[in-house]
């Protein structure tokens, strides 16, 4: 009787099928979570780096920016390259055009309404002083794409500041729609 016993319990023993299947796979299915885990993590640092790589752009465009709105022209126009170089990149985004669009616009602004109010203030000066006829001739004319017009530089400083501002308006505002 007991060679019956022991036949009936060795089947028990070895326990269902499936997990004979199961002990099969264990090393297959140990490598597939290595291989998930593995993507994860390369994912992560992609992440990371195009998250520092964005954290660099910034830094950058925010130094351009302070350049660019600098009262020196020298420096305003090495700004505004900087700008115009920085807005090419594939980090740059829809509203960073919009925002570069909008920082080239104020400095060309800044500058033709400064050069307005310096004009209407030599105009309302109680002494006015005789402008020569030549003063006009003085100016610098610059096309301005953006606008459609043209201005009126006092320098060459100020005409490049004016050209560079323009530069990065069109290219911002192109980038932006896409073309």
């Amino acid at each position: 009787m007991l060679g019956t016993q022991a036949a009936v319990i060795a089947p028990e023993a070895t326990g269902p099928e499936w997990l004979a299947y199961v002990v099969a796979f264990a090393p297959l299915s140990t490598l597939a979570a290595a291989v998930i885990a593995g993507w994860i993590a390369w994912r992560t640092l992609a992440q990371r780096r195009e998250a520092d790589r964005r954290d660099q752009w910034w830094q950058r465009t925010q130094w351009a920016i302070d350049l660019a709105m600098d009262p020196d022209f020298s420096r305003a126009v090495v700004g505004l390259i900087t700008l115009r170089h920085l807005a090419g990149s594939d980090l740059c985004t829809a509203e960073d055009y919009e925002m570069l669009d909008k920082i080239g616009g104020a400095k060309i602004d800044a500058l033709t309404l400064s050069e307005e109010s310096a004009e209407r203030e030599m105009q309302q000066s109680p002494a006015p002083q005789k402008q020569p006829s030549s003063a006009r001739a003085d100016l610098i004319p610059v096309d301005l794409g953006s606008r459609g017009e043209q201005v009126f530089a006092a320098s060459p400083g100020m005409a490049q500041a004016l050209v560079e501002a323009d530069r990065l308006v069109v290219f911002a505002a192109a980038r932006h729609r896409g073309t």
